[in-house]
């Protein structure tokens, strides 16, 4: 308790009543019942869902909690997870992407991204997944022809994906 009688509470914004945080209160029963002095305007149990068309240059998505976009943008995140594969397959000295290594590649993006959220002090959880796509291995190839380190050159298409219209979707 703080001055006053004023309870001091540290770390990323909670959903009150429950000081939980919002990705973790959708299952939570007193967080959104009145009965139990919750709030069912504040927390809800239906996802956002969009669904998207995948097309040829698009690489990887990276799904994530709140804890890894408390401390990194989404570019960001991008950068880091590139960074790693290239930095990674320069070490190898690889020339050629190597078919068997994708596992290993979605590995990286997730390592680096969990690292990076951890370095900058991220006081919530982390939790993050890379799907890849089938432009990862052909946009990874192409770096490695230019002999790019990941280091220093802006390695991102800004790509803008568009929501397929709902009636299309079901």
């Amino acid at each position: 308790m703080g001055e006053a009688g004023k309870q001091l509470v540290y770390g990323p914004h909670r959903v009150f009543p429950g000081r939980l945080s919002v990705s973790r209160t959708v299952g939570d029963i007193e967080a959104k019942i009145e009965k139990y002095e919750g709030n069912p305007k504040v927390v809800i149990a239906d996802p956002d869902v969009t669904a998207f068309e995948i097309k040829d240059n698009h690489d990887f998505i990276v799904i994530g909690c709140d804890g890894i976009f408390d401390k990194l943008s989404s570019k960001d995140t991008i950068h880091i997870a590139w960074q790693k594969v290239i930095m990674e397959a320069n070490k190898e000295k690889l020339k050629k992407v190597q078919p068997d290594h994708l596992h290993k590649n979605c590995g990286h993006c997730v390592d680096a991204i969990l690292r990076t959220s951890a370095l900058r002090r991220t006081v919530d959880n982390v939790t993050c997944v890379v799907v890849s796509f089938d432009g990862f291995q052909r946009q990874l190839q192409q770096f490695l022809d230019k002999d790019l380190d990941g280091t220093t050159v802006d390695v991102i298409e800004e790509i803008q994906l568009e929501p397929i219209p709902e009636h299309l979707s079901a």
